[in-house]
Protein backbone atom coordinates (compact mmCIF):
# COMPACT_ATOMS: atom_id res chain seq x y z
CA UNK A 1 0.00 0.00 0.00
CA UNK A 2 3.15 2.35 0.13
CA UNK A 3 4.07 1.96 -2.82
CA UNK A 4 0.65 2.73 -4.39
CA UNK A 5 0.41 5.89 -2.35
CA UNK A 6 4.35 6.32 -3.90
CA UNK A 7 3.14 5.65 -6.99
CA UNK A 8 0.48 7.79 -6.93
CA UNK A 9 2.62 10.86 -5.40
CA UNK A 10 5.01 9.83 -8.61
CA UNK A 11 2.08 10.17 -11.22
CA UNK A 12 0.65 13.18 -9.65
CA UNK A 13 4.42 14.91 -9.45
CA UNK A 14 3.87 15.46 -5.56
CA UNK A 15 7.16 16.15 -4.01
CA UNK A 16 7.75 13.43 -2.10
CA UNK A 17 10.04 15.37 0.39
CA UNK A 18 6.97 17.55 0.82
CA UNK A 19 4.93 16.05 4.00
CA UNK A 20 1.83 17.87 3.96
CA UNK A 21 1.25 17.24 0.19
CA UNK A 22 1.99 13.76 0.29
CA UNK A 23 -0.30 13.28 3.38
CA UNK A 24 -2.96 15.37 1.36
CA UNK A 25 -2.79 13.29 -1.76
CA UNK A 26 -2.60 9.64 0.18
CA UNK A 27 -5.85 11.31 2.78
CA UNK A 28 -7.48 11.57 -1.08
CA UNK A 29 -6.51 8.33 -2.97
CA UNK A 30 -9.17 5.33 -3.73
CA UNK A 31 -7.02 2.65 -2.43
CA UNK A 32 -7.68 -0.96 -1.75
CA UNK A 33 -7.13 -4.69 -1.62
CA UNK A 34 -8.79 -7.35 -3.49
CA UNK A 35 -8.68 -10.69 -3.81
CA UNK A 36 -9.61 -12.94 -7.26
CA UNK A 37 -7.75 -15.51 -5.71
CA UNK A 38 -7.35 -16.16 -1.96
CA UNK A 39 -3.72 -15.87 -2.50
CA UNK A 40 -3.03 -13.62 -4.72
CA UNK A 41 -4.21 -10.08 -3.71
CA UNK A 42 -4.43 -7.02 -5.88
CA UNK A 43 -3.56 -3.42 -5.26
CA UNK A 44 -6.01 -1.23 -6.74
CA UNK A 45 -5.23 2.19 -6.77
CA UNK A 46 -8.07 4.79 -7.95
CA UNK A 47 -10.17 1.61 -9.44
CA UNK A 48 -7.13 0.38 -11.48
CA UNK A 49 -5.03 -2.74 -10.15
CA UNK A 50 -1.40 -1.72 -9.77
CA UNK A 51 0.02 -4.40 -8.10
CA UNK A 52 2.56 -5.09 -11.62
CA UNK A 53 3.85 -1.35 -11.44
CA UNK A 54 4.80 -1.13 -7.47
CA UNK A 55 7.97 -2.99 -7.60
CA UNK A 56 10.22 -0.54 -10.45
CA UNK A 57 13.55 1.06 -9.62
CA UNK A 58 11.93 4.88 -9.28
CA UNK A 59 9.00 3.63 -6.45
CA UNK A 60 11.78 1.60 -4.49
CA UNK A 61 14.23 4.57 -4.39
CA UNK A 62 11.27 6.79 -2.92
CA UNK A 63 8.96 4.16 -1.15
CA UNK A 64 11.02 5.10 2.35
CA UNK A 65 10.79 9.04 1.85
CA UNK A 66 6.57 8.41 1.69
CA UNK A 67 6.35 5.53 4.18
CA UNK A 68 7.97 7.31 6.38
CA UNK A 69 5.79 10.43 7.13
CA UNK A 70 3.82 10.04 10.40
CA UNK A 71 0.09 11.17 8.78
CA UNK A 72 0.79 8.91 5.91
CA UNK A 73 1.40 5.88 8.19
CA UNK A 74 -1.22 7.09 10.18
CA UNK A 75 -4.03 7.05 7.42
CA UNK A 76 -2.81 3.81 6.22
CA UNK A 77 -2.88 1.37 9.48
CA UNK A 78 -6.38 3.44 8.94
CA UNK A 79 -6.92 1.79 6.13
CA UNK A 80 -5.03 -1.60 6.57
CA UNK A 81 -7.38 -2.06 10.29
CA UNK A 82 -10.45 -1.88 8.00
CA UNK A 83 -9.33 -4.04 5.47
CA UNK A 84 -8.31 -6.88 7.86
CA UNK A 85 -11.54 -6.50 9.76
CA UNK A 86 -13.49 -7.53 6.42
CA UNK A 87 -11.84 -10.99 6.46
CA UNK A 88 -9.10 -13.07 7.61
CA UNK A 89 -6.40 -12.03 5.90
CA UNK A 90 -2.30 -12.12 5.88
CA UNK A 91 -0.38 -9.02 6.21
CA UNK A 92 3.10 -8.31 5.71
CA UNK A 93 4.77 -5.03 6.55
CA UNK A 94 7.35 -3.99 8.50
CA UNK A 95 5.12 -2.98 11.66
CA UNK A 96 1.76 -4.99 10.76
CA UNK A 97 2.41 -6.58 14.32
CA UNK A 98 3.89 -3.86 16.29
CA UNK A 99 1.24 -1.47 15.33
CA UNK A 100 -1.18 -1.85 12.97
CA UNK A 101 -2.39 -5.65 14.34
CA UNK A 102 -0.89 -5.71 17.60
CA UNK A 103 -3.76 -8.25 18.85
CA UNK A 104 -3.15 -10.34 15.97
CA UNK A 105 -2.82 -13.88 17.00
CA UNK A 106 -0.03 -15.55 15.42
CA UNK A 107 2.98 -12.97 14.03
CA UNK A 108 5.62 -13.90 12.34
CA UNK A 109 8.91 -11.75 11.46
CA UNK A 110 11.21 -12.88 8.22
CA UNK A 111 14.47 -11.91 8.26
CA UNK A 112 17.35 -11.62 6.02
CA UNK A 113 20.66 -9.42 5.13
CA UNK A 114 21.13 -6.85 2.80
CA UNK A 115 22.65 -9.59 -0.12
CA UNK A 116 20.02 -12.42 -0.06
CA UNK A 117 17.17 -9.73 -0.25
CA UNK A 118 18.75 -7.77 -2.97
CA UNK A 119 19.30 -11.35 -4.70
CA UNK A 120 15.97 -12.30 -4.21
CA UNK A 121 14.37 -9.21 -5.58
CA UNK A 122 16.74 -9.01 -8.38
CA UNK A 123 14.95 -12.75 -9.28
CA UNK A 124 11.76 -10.49 -8.64
CA UNK A 125 12.77 -7.88 -11.41
CA UNK A 126 14.00 -10.57 -14.11
CA UNK A 127 10.71 -12.05 -13.65
CA UNK A 128 9.22 -8.99 -14.26
CA UNK A 129 11.32 -8.29 -17.39
CA UNK A 130 13.28 -5.31 -15.95
CA UNK A 131 16.88 -5.80 -16.22
CA UNK A 132 18.64 -4.85 -13.49
CA UNK A 133 21.95 -6.12 -11.91
CA UNK A 134 22.74 -7.52 -8.59
CA UNK A 135 24.85 -4.38 -7.69
CA UNK A 136 21.75 -2.29 -8.45
CA UNK A 137 19.65 -4.09 -6.31
CA UNK A 138 21.74 -4.33 -3.48
CA UNK A 139 22.69 -0.30 -3.40
CA UNK A 140 18.79 -0.24 -3.64
CA UNK A 141 18.27 -2.50 -0.60
CA UNK A 142 20.75 -0.64 1.30
CA UNK A 143 19.47 2.61 0.61
CA UNK A 144 15.93 1.82 1.70
CA UNK A 145 17.02 0.39 5.01
CA UNK A 146 19.19 3.17 5.70
CA UNK A 147 16.25 5.33 4.93
CA UNK A 148 13.80 3.38 7.40
CA UNK A 149 16.72 3.66 9.97
CA UNK A 150 17.15 7.47 9.64
CA UNK A 151 13.04 7.46 9.26
CA UNK A 152 12.77 6.27 12.90
CA UNK A 153 10.27 3.33 11.38
CA UNK A 154 12.47 0.22 10.92
CA UNK A 155 11.23 -2.51 13.13
CA UNK A 156 14.56 -4.57 13.74
CA UNK A 157 14.11 -8.96 15.19
CA UNK A 158 15.12 -7.36 18.62
CA UNK A 159 11.84 -4.81 18.34
CA UNK A 160 9.55 -7.49 16.93
CA UNK A 161 6.04 -7.69 18.82
CA UNK A 162 6.16 -10.58 22.19
CA UNK A 163 5.51 -13.71 21.06
CA UNK A 164 6.50 -13.16 17.42
CA UNK A 165 8.60 -15.95 15.60
CA UNK A 166 11.19 -14.87 14.40
CA UNK A 167 12.77 -16.20 11.32
CA UNK A 168 16.45 -15.76 9.94
CA UNK A 169 15.36 -17.00 5.95
CA UNK A 170 19.02 -16.20 4.83
CA UNK A 171 19.85 -20.37 4.32
CA UNK A 172 16.27 -21.36 4.24
CA UNK A 173 14.13 -22.21 1.05
CA UNK A 174 10.32 -20.91 0.96
CA UNK A 175 8.98 -24.58 1.65
CA UNK A 176 10.74 -24.32 5.13
CA UNK A 177 9.61 -20.83 5.73
CA UNK A 178 6.21 -21.81 4.65
CA UNK A 179 6.43 -25.06 7.39
CA UNK A 180 7.80 -23.34 9.97
CA UNK A 181 5.42 -20.00 9.35
CA UNK A 182 2.29 -22.63 9.49
CA UNK A 183 3.38 -24.37 12.60
CA UNK A 184 3.27 -21.09 14.34
CA UNK A 185 -0.16 -20.30 13.41
CA UNK A 186 -1.43 -23.57 14.33
CA UNK A 187 0.30 -23.09 17.78
CA UNK A 188 -1.00 -20.00 17.84
CA UNK A 189 -4.70 -20.71 16.96
CA UNK A 190 -5.19 -24.29 18.57
CA UNK A 191 -5.20 -26.06 15.05
CA UNK A 192 -3.42 -29.17 14.92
Amino acid sequence: MYRACTLAVLRSGTDPEDPEAVTALVRSLDLDMQWDEPTVPKIVLEGDDVTSLLRTPEIEQTVSLVSRIPDVRNELVRMQRSIAGREPVVMAGRDIGTRVLEEARAKIFLDASAEVRARRRQGEEQDAGRDTTFDQVLVATRRRDELDNTGHRAIKPEQAAEGTLIIDTDALGIDQVVERALEHYRAANGVS
